[in-house]
């Protein structure tokens, strides 16, 4: 028998390529954020309105709904978000605030929305209609109000 030592092998580090992606801007970065407002802007209204009795589509129309395609304006407008991606940004606010609104009452009872996927599609045209307007508008704006250039 033999003793063998083993020694560690130096490597030389080669460097990573760095790719740069569309995707990486700092507006992408507010995707989250705008989502986040939205579901907060469509739960807050809705929850008491289907606490009290009222059915989803009817429920979901009012301020929330203005809030969603607000942001989805600015997004495109002001903060140089694509069309699609200010469209869906803003446009999952209202699935994403019926889903909680959702899960908040199976908690209690589990056979109260034994429907949910259907309350989920119906929330996903109501908002898209909204957010794809108000990407829209956005849009027209920055084409006819270019930012200036500092």
């Amino acid at each position: 028998m033999h003793d063998t030592v083993r020694v560690p092998v130096e490597r030389p580090a080669m460097s990573k390529p760095v790719y740069r992606s569309r995707n990486a801007t700092p507006a992408r970065s507010l995707i989250l954020p705008i989502a986040l407002v939205c579901t907060a802007a469509v739960l807050l209204p809705y929850a008491p309105r289907i606490d009290a009795g009222q059915q989803l589509p009817d429920a979901l129309y009012g301020i929330g709904l203005w809030v969603v395609a607000f942001a989805a304006l600015l997004a495109r407008w002001r903060w140089g978000l694509g069309l699609w991606p200010a469209a869906l940004a803003a446009g999952a606010g209202v699935p994403l605030g019926v889903l909680c609104k959702v899960a908040w009452d199976v908690v209690g009872d589990p056979a109260s929305h034994n429907l949910w996927p259907f309350e989920l599609a119906i929330a996903v045209v109501v908002g898209a209609v909204p957010a794809l307007l108000g990407a829209l508008a956005g849009w027209g704006l920055s084409v006819l109000l270019p930012a200036a250039k500092s």
